[in-house]
């Protein structure tokens, strides 16, 4: 038997060759990936039923891996005994470890109230693969079976991770906060105690001053707590209100009738007329704010225009009036210096009046006196000067004379 086995292998192997000897390069590149895309769907394929194996009947999977490698070592060798390897694994794991897929894999509805019997027969062929095999209507129950779990466990991670996203992002949060809140309670500290509080001549921070700042740092922290107590109340009574609204909107949902539904068709034809209604208002009142906003802006401009022309006349009035001012202090000063004047004049002409061209003679004796006095004057500061030399000559010789002593 296993010789005859071996040789229709090498005729297989022979002919396969010729064949592969007789196509192109183009035919065999497209037989490889057409067994690659063969290759993959049987891999999806046993997965699809290892998992439902392996949800349905655990125990059936025992020596699944035994018999893979047993056909792995008969494809490198086929002179194995395939009778050996089957009572050893039916000695082994026992008559319900090996039985025929088409009690392994039966229909899904019948498999999940059916166990499978343990009187099967056992054959060779289950190992080598020659048995029934897996209709399409079962292979695609299988897979809408396996889709729906695999949905069910990927709705149920994705609720879970955006939970504990939302945990995480609260709890990031609030680890902001608090780092915030250290931060600033610590500068404020810096500043308030130890800058602040110290005291230069005790050269230490006063007890008082610490237990002044935790005091207020304290009611500070009460009355934030207290803030928080109210709106984590608030918060609560909100959640409390909406989920006795969820509530009793699901008993309304519940106790809905085809009445129900037409009377909220009416209600909401009717809204929606007086939507267009209010629509149309809308239109029409956009229309006139668009008029009221031409005729605004148009006299905007022109009131802009006045206030040009009104600013410039202020300025010029301004600048009129502080040349005014000036042209008064002007006038004041002009006034003062007239005023100094026409005295002036009155005193020259009185002098002018009462004036009278003296003697030359006069003159004369008046100019000898007063250059004898100036001779005069003269000699006798020389005389001062000439005691002076005298006096600090005198002066010196008594402290030489009270040194000596």
């Amino acid at each position: 038997m296993s010789h005859q086995k071996s040789s229709i292998s090498q005729h297989s192997t022979c002919h396969y060759s010729n064949d592969l000897e007789e196509l192109t390069d183009a035919d065999i590149i497209k037989q490889v990936n057409e067994l690659k895309q063969n290759i993959r769907i049987l891999s999806l394929e046993n997965e699809v039923l290892e998992r439902t194996i392996l949800r349905l009947e655990p125990s059936l999977m025992h020596g699944i891996q035994q018999a893979l490698e047993y056909a792995a070592k008969m494809q490198s060798n086929s002179s194995l005994n395939v009778g050996s390897f089957v009572k050893s694994q039916t000695s082994k794991y026992g008559m319900e470890s090996l039985v025929s897929p088409s009690r392994m894999i039966a229909s899904p509805s019948r498999v999940s109230t059916r166990r499978v019997e343990s009187s099967a027969k056992v054959s060779g062929t289950v190992i080598i693969g020659s048995g029934p095999k897996v209709n399409i209507l079962e292979r695609s129950e299988l897979v809408s079976i396996e889709m729906e779990i695999l949905i069910k466990n990927l709705e149920r991670s994705r609720k879970k991770a955006a939970k504990q996203h939302a945990l995480l992002k609260a709890q990031l949060e609030e680890i902001g906060v608090r780092e915030a809140d250290i931060i600033r309670a610590t500068e404020f500290f810096n500043q308030d105690v130890i800058i602040n509080g110290w005291d230069r001549i005790a050269q230490r921070i006063p007890a008082e001053i610490w237990i002044r700042f935790m005091m207020e740092w304290v009611k500070i922290a009460d009355t934030q707590i207290g803030k928080l107590r109210l709106r984590t109340s608030t918060l609560n009574t909100q959640y409390s209100k909406l989920k006795g609204q969820i509530k009793v909107k699901a008993e309304l949902s519940e106790c809905l009738r085809s009445v129900d539904f037409e009377k909220l068709k009416i209600e909401n034809k009717e809204c929606v007329e007086t939507i267009e209604y209010k629509l149309h208002q809308l239109g029409e009142l956009k229309k006139m704010t668009g008029d009221a906003n031409l005729n605004l802006t148009i006299h905007k401009k022109a009131m802009m225009e006045q206030n040009t022309y009104l600013t410039n006349v202020l300025n010029s009035i301004q600048e009129k009036q502080k040349q005014a001012v000036q042209c008064d202090k002007e006038k004041d000063v002009i006034e003062a210096e007239a005023e100094k004047l026409v005295q002036r004049l009155h005193e020259v002409r009185t002098v002018r009046a009462a004036y009278e061209v003296p003697d030359v003679m006069d003159y004369v004796n008046v100019k000898s006196e007063v250059t004898d006095l100036r001779h005069s004057i003269k000699l006798l500061e020389n005389r001062f000067r000439i005691q002076q030399i005298a006096l600090t000559s005198l002066n010196k010789k008594l402290k030489t004379i009270y040194s000596s002593v």
